[in-house]
């Protein structure tokens, strides 16, 4: 990449003439297409097909007398370099914590590369059409769905990690996206790095078909006090990355805002069942969260955050593994690449439904980022959500939810079925409910 090559040539010009000891910076240069469908219409006012491109990054600069500069990168700071290098230079922080470069003897290789992607991405593809057309008239003629939404996004991305101590990390990856939604009540989406395959959007759309439909049927049955609520995978993983991972990265273990200590990971703490493990792997073919190095280059991989129940290491990245001792460890990307894993065998999600007596199947829920993460506990309104009565759906209902997620994790009561072609089980526990 052309713009990265003169950044450093720039950074190592300025270097000898100034305070600057270290740098690295990493920069993606991505371009893609987008389509989208709006109220039923393709590549309408709202929604018209466009070509991006777009030049972002981070710039992180190591001062003398432990001062750091942490910036946003765009096309515009090459043009204006000089004068951004004295705003760098002027505005940096005093940090006594502050860390060095990490520059690792070998990266890993992980393949996040998919050909049709590519040619998806130059734009000259009628794909991106062929899939919203076939989602909208399998929701609209055999879901009878009055209304689709859905969007398309492929890119290529070429990213360039660079730092002075000499690591020039130069390679690409192609993100996909798109996601289905009926009747503004229900949708599911995909994100990997290469272009789906037909029975994965088939299953996308017969999925948002279906459960839309269960969610067009109201009922008027009152809730209060306990029930079981069923959190399918998708939302399972939204409860478990807000008040389980949020409370693992080492930033806020050390700075004492986790509800987990240093001392609860070097003493192995119980926090889940023993039948139950956490792993992250961040180099997983073609999934949109691996990568073979953070920003910081610290190598991507698998790690285990609690085994068998018990906490193991926090993420930690350069700075803060060097606070607790440790060694810096790869983090989440975009809140997945996490695997709940138990040695117990798995009933199906339609199972677990079948031998529910009393639940609410929670398809949505309104304000997680307001609650605590570090108390586990929370009080929301679930605005699209199945009643289940004696193992039958009897009808959407909406209503407020409160429980402890936490807490349910340790608890014998809790249960998970196993959804196909997903990351993590479904999950069912006990909480109460009012409508």
């Amino acid at each position: 990449m052309e713009l990265a090559l003169k950044l450093e040539d720039l950074l190592h010009t300025s270097a000898p003439r100034s305070d600057l000891k270290a740098w690295r910076f990493d920069l993606h240069d991505t371009a893609g297409i987008e389509v989208g469908l709006k109220n039923n219409r393709i590549g309408g006012p709202y929604s018209a097909p466009s070509y991006k491109k777009s030049i972002s990054g981070e710039l992180f600069l190591i001062w003398e007398k432990n001062r750091y500069t942490s910036a946003k990168l765009d096309a515009q700071v090459i043009a204006g370099f000089e004068d951004y290098f004295k705003l760098w230079q002027s505005t940096a922080f005093y940090d006594a914590d502050g860390v060095g470069l990490f520059t690792p003897a070998q990266l890993p290789e992980v393949p996040l590369v998919d050909q049709p992607a590519r040619e998806i991405a130059s734009g000259i593809s009628a794909t991106p059409f062929q899939l919203l057309d076939e989602g909208y008239r399998q929701l609209t003629g055999r879901y009878q769905a009055y209304k689709v939404d859905g969007k398309v996004r492929c890119y290529q991305d070429r990213r360039v990690i660079i730092n002075s101590a000499g690591l020039h990390l130069d390679y690409l990856q192609t993100p996909v996206e798109f996601y289905f939604e009926m009747n503004d009540c229900y949708g599911e989406s995909y994100q990997e790095k290469r272009w789906p395959e037909d029975d994965k959007i088939r299953r996308i759309i017969d999925n948002t078909g279906q459960i839309g439909m269960k969610l067009g049927t109201q009922t008027t049955a009152k809730l209060t006090g306990p029930i079981r609520l069923l959190l399918p995978s998708a939302v399972f993983e939204m409860f478990l990355n807000y008040f389980l991972i949020e409370n693992l990265f080492g930033s806020l273990v050390m700075n004492r805002q986790s509800r987990y200590t240093l001392e609860d990971f070097t003493g192995q703490r119980m926090v889940l069942r023993e039948d139950l493990s956490l792993t992250l792997n961040t180099l997983l073919p073609y999934r949109a969260f691996s990568y073979p190095c953070t920003a910081e280059a610290v190598p991507g991989g698998e790690m285990t955050l609690i085994d068998c129940g018990r906490l193991g290491t926090p993420f930690l990245n350069l700075k803060y593994a060097n606070k607790a001792g440790m060694k810096p460890t790869p983090i989440p990307s975009g809140g997945r690449g996490f695997f709940l894993k138990t040695r117990q065998p798995l009933p199906s999600w339609d199972q677990l439904v079948a031998g529910t007596e009393s639940g609410l199947i929670v398809y949505s829920v309104l304000g997680l980022h307001t609650q605590d993460f570090s108390t586990g506990s929370f009080s929301l309104t679930a605005d699209q959500c199945l009643l289940v009565q004696n193992g039958e759906i009897v009808g959407k209902v909406k209503a407020v939810i409160n429980g402890d997620f936490l807490g349910s994790l340790l608890s014998p009561e809790s249960k998970l079925g196993s959804f196909p072609d997903e990351d993590n089980p479904g999950y069912s526990f006990i909480a109460t409910a009012a409508t």
